[in-house]
């Protein structure tokens, strides 16, 4: 494993944030094709520091955290993301359908859930191409950092261990294997449980083990072009302070 300093990383439409423990940097094209940089300096908790040492525990609690700051910009600019809102809705309605509805109904509910992704996913397909390319710069710049920043950035693997789509592969596989015993926990205890696990298996499988997962990965994080590097290179130099 590398010792450096971790640096994490989440991916925009327009552009990439970068992260370690003391700053978070966003860097992103505005409306006139021009990179713009967001810094803010991460507050310190020594409760959540102490938490991210217990396995099992710190990789609940890392998902727990990227929810809450997601929907923190969610209800921070609630127009901009109203898709979020509808797909929530649909979630509730679905839920929370009494099992005594009429067969039509359920069916439409069930529709109405379905579809939602699906159509938004066309309506904005654009965005979502894009906030893959990002994605894949943003491990190129983290794989870049990590190599101590030999060569050129373009060349490193938009592929990284530590994604969030590597802990959705193991979550499902193991939600798999655990349907063929009885665990004897509440649904919701034993979800989190596998949610723990699947962080575990990311942080130490060797990286022989973990060519499927990045199959998987390569559906999530596509091949950027100069746009999404630039962004994300000047991102990891403001992190990094090479600026």
């Amino acid at each position: 494993m590398n010792n450096k300093e971790k640096v994490g990383g989440r991916a925009y439409s327009n552009g990439v944030r970068l992260k370690n423990k003391h700053k978070s940097v966003k860097a992103y094209y505005d409306n006139n094709g021009n990179i713009r940089i967001q810094t803010k300096l991460v507050k310190q908790n020594k409760f959540i520091e102490q938490i991210k040492k217990v396995p099992l525990i710190r990789g609940i609690a890392v998902i727990i955290f990227a929810i809450l700051s997601f929907l923190k910009e969610v209800f921070k600019e609630p127009k901009k993301y109203w898709f979020v809102f509808l797909i929530l809705m649909a979630e509730v309605l679905y839920m929370f359908l009494p099992s005594d509805s009429s067969s039509a109904i359920q069916g439409i509910v069930f529709l109405i859930y379905i579809s939602i992704p699906i159509i938004l996913l066309f309506v904005f397909k654009n965005s979502v191409s894009e906030v893959l390319k990002f994605h894949g710069a943003e491990h190129k710049a983290v794989n870049y950092y990590e190599n101590d920043y030999q060569g050129d950035i373009a060349s490193y693997s938009r592929i990284h261990r530590r994604c969030g789509s590597n802990i959705v592969f193991f979550y499902i596989i193991i939600s798999i294997l655990a349907g063929f015993f009885e665990l004897g926990l509440p649904l919701i205890l034993q979800e989190i449980l596998i949610l723990g696990i699947a962080y575990e298996a990311i942080k130490y499988l060797p990286e022989k083990l973990l060519g499927i997962p990045s199959l998987f990965q390569k559906l999530f994080a596509r091949e950027p072009d100069q746009r999404q590097l630039k962004a994300a290179e000047a991102a990891l130099e403001v992190l990094t302070n090479k600026v």
